[in-house]
């Protein structure tokens, strides 16, 4: 058990970047299940990272049915509930996958007359690495950065995101960082050899035998 932690907490740490933020010209929510993300970026609102706000998600593969309305809307509900002004807020609610959040979030700004030097990005925290890695492939003209709900592996996981589903979506990504960039889709990531190994002993138990931490 204790190993499978110490595997676990290793490709989080990874994936996690944990980047020291400075004020950038938008943040942009990156649509997923997780509804602490809208709370996060309405924190960073808050904090003054910067006076906009895009939310980007339509109805993806893990939120197709989950919500009642799209991602791009259910997030911008969270963040008003926490008080970023509707002034602030730009949707876009077509996107379903971490390359399209990009790409029509690009056309929508376009069609706006916005243009966008620095951004920061609002993921999950196992997803931070994929989000930067997308935004360095798809606009490598602005400059990035990513933030996510600022708690730690077994403070993140929960009834709703229980530890043993944390951890295959962290094998995911990882599977992802390896592949995706050949295919034109992440900026390369170096992946280091005590990840690796890590990410192999995970492969290795299989998902029937993930048990909580």
């Amino acid at each position: 058990m204790t190993r499978y932690y110490d595997h676990a907490l290793s490709v989080w740490q990874y994936l996690k970047l944990d980047q020291s933020l400075q004020k950038t010209d938008a943040l942009l929510l990156l649509g997923s299940s997780d509804l602490r993300v809208g709370e996060r970026a309405a924190e960073l609102y808050h904090q003054g990272i910067a006076p906009l706000l895009i939310i980007s998600g339509g109805k993806g593969r893990m939120t197709d049915g989950l919500f009642e309305h799209s991602e791009a809307e259910t997030f911008a509900k969270i963040a008003m509930d926490c008080g970023v002004p509707r002034h602030a807020v730009l949707l876009e609610d077509q996107s379903t996958n971490t390359g399209e959040n990009f790409r029509f979030t690009q056309q929508l700004l376009q069609s706006k007359g916005i243009s966008l030097n620095s951004v920061t990005l609002v993921q999950k925290p196992y997803m931070e690495r994929r989000a930067l890695a997308t935004c360095l492939q798809l606009w490598p003209h602005v400059q990035s950065q990513v933030s996510s709900p600022q708690l730690e592996f077994l403070d993140y996981c929960s009834d709703l995101h229980p530890s043993s589903e944390v951890i295959n979506l962290m094998v995911g990504e990882i599977q992802r960082l390896k592949t995706y960039p050949k295919q034109g889709f992440f900026a390369a990531q170096e992946i280091p050899e005590s990840v690796e190994q890590a990410f192999s002993a995970l492969c290795n138990i299989g998902y029937d035998e993930h048990v909580d931490v």
